[in-house]
């Protein structure tokens, strides 16, 4: 626990606690990492967003048994549960099919949304960097929100991960424009207008050669934290990435979303 001293007086700084499971079973990890967590879902609704940024399997995308893992623990907790993406690169509904996800629904009795063409409300932030108004679509209200990323690096942001994976949580499968507007800056302001409440990373496999595809890597673990930018900030250790190097992540900690320096987040190994 790192000390701070405020008008003389000695104080505890705010430290994030993210949980690193270790292994290869998804359902047990994911119980495991909850569980350790503490995690109290404080609203009726639960949002799960997975990264379906193409019609590609795991590890390029999440994986439908990490998520089903997810839906089936807040499910045992009496939560309503959604599947929300947005796709850029593919038709949602298409990935949804392709990728296991209409089996998990119908398993598990839980509802998918496509975000791209989901009913929206326009929100303003004087204080965003770029989206000064933002599309905030209607799924994302009033809801316990899960960012169910993939640990991947990425050619333009370094790595994409749970904050990142919120650009597919947006109206219109044009994501393009958020590389327009300033990508790094852009993941910030979406993350400012809905800051997931979870961040799980499953780091049993990842990409390390690109976002869409290419060479990948056994990892055998999952991240777990309430702070989704120290689960980043961890994320992008495993990566071999120094966490304050990733123009997002140090965007992210100066605009108070959360802690992306190591040294103020404590890391709990479970095996």
């Amino acid at each position: 626990m790192s000390i701070t001293y405020w008008n003389g007086k000695m104080c505890q700084a705010k430290v994030s606690k993210v949980i690193i499971v270790k292994g290869n079973d998804a359902a047990v990890m994911v119980s495991k990492g909850l569980s350790e967590l503490n995690v109290r879902l404080h609203k009726e609704k639960v949002v799960i967003k997975p990264n379906l940024i193409v019609n590609r399997p795991y590890p390029t995308t999440t994986s439908a048994e990490t998520v089903e893992a997810i839906a089936r623990y807040c499910m045992r907790l009496g939560k309503d549960v959604v599947i929300a993406e947005g796709s850029g690169w593919a038709n949602t509904y298409e990935a949804f099919r392709d990728q296991g996800y209409l089996e998990v629904a119908e398993k598990c009795g839980v509802k998918l949304v496509d975000l791209n063409e989901d009913q929206y409300e326009i929100r303003r932030d004087p204080q965003a960097m770029v989206l000064k108004e933002f599309e905030f679509p209607l799924t994302l209200m009033n809801s316990y929100l899960i960012s169910a990323a993939v640990l991947k690096v990425h050619s333009t942001t370094t790595m994409t991960l749970s904050l990142k994976n919120m650009l597919g949580a947006t109206i219109r499968r044009d994501k393009g424009r958020f590389h327009n507007y300033g990508i790094n800056e852009s993941i910030v302001d979406i993350n400012r207008y809905k800051t997931p409440d979870l961040a799980i990373i499953d780091g049993r496999m990842g990409n390390v050669a690109g976002e869409l595809g290419g060479r990948t890597k056994r990892f055998d673990l999952m991240v777990f934290s309430e702070d989704p930018v120290a689960a980043d900030a961890v994320g992008a250790s495993i990566l071999g990435l120094n966490p304050l190097s990733v123009t997002h992540l140090r965007l992210a900690q100066d605009k108070a979303l959360g802690i992306a320096d190591l040294k103020k987040i404590d890391i709990v190994e479970v095996r």
